[in-house]
């Protein structure tokens, strides 16, 4: 007999959606099962989220697994049901570790607009950590996004496109005089500290990025 991946889900669940998504791109075949019209599979969940009716809980064999990463899933299936990756896009398997290169991209961009906004408002004031977040947001963001270490590469490229967007207002700010407030380390001016925290947040979420346990598997 078979093995198949079960996966159980309800409606308006936001981190079904986001799972079931994962697994379909990647072509991992799954029977889904919504919890709300079989109350024996939502007995099933119960059974193993503590009691709890958590979803997506996802079944492989003779590993049930609750709220799992796409990553966790895929694991359980190389254990338990290795034929099935047969049916799996090794390349999308790699861009699911990776993560989408906008995650992250969106939030770095709009504390770079507030920070432009603010700075251009209010040139006497120094902003000295908004550099640094608009740096380290894009990686620090996709490596949370992804739910696992970002490979080397991946990481420095997220960095430097922190970094990059960072820079770009760190030039409009210059050409219109709004980098003229105070200094923390009172030598070289506002634009030079700006420039040393650009650095500074790159390297922050490069680290960050890198930083932790990678799934098993990749």
């Amino acid at each position: 007999m078979s093995t198949h991946v079960e996966f159980y889900w309800r409606p308006g669940c936001p981190f079904c959606s986001r799972l079931r998504g994962d697994l379909r791109r990647v072509g991992l075949p799954l029977r889904e099962i919504n919890i709300w019209e079989r109350p024996a599979a939502a007995a099933t969940v119960r059974a193993v989220a503590g009691g709890n009716e958590t979803v997506p809980t996802v079944v492989v064999g003779e590993k049930a697994m609750v709220n799992p990463t796409a990553g966790q899933v895929l694991d359980a299936v190389r254990a338990q049901a290795p034929e099935l990756l047969d049916e799996v896009d090794g390349d999308a398997v790699t861009r699911l570790a990776q993560g989408a290169w906008w995650g992250g991209a969106v939030l770095s961009v709009v504390v770079a607009v507030a920070w432009f906004l603010l700075a251009t408002a209010h040139p006497a004031t120094t902003y000295h950590f908004a550099p640094m977040l608009v740096a380290a947001a894009w990686p620090v963001t996709r490596r949370w996004r992804t739910r696992t270490v970002l490979p080397g590469r991946v990481a420095v490229r997220t960095a430097l496109g922190g970094a990059t967007v960072a820079m770009v207002i760190t030039a409009l700010l210059a050409v219109r005089h709004a980098l003229a407030g105070p200094t923390l380390l009172g030598t070289g001016g506002a634009l030079t500290e700006t420039l040393i925290a650009v650095a500074m947040g790159a390297v922050f979420g490069g680290v960050l990025a890198v930083t932790g346990r990678r799934k098993a598997g990749q």
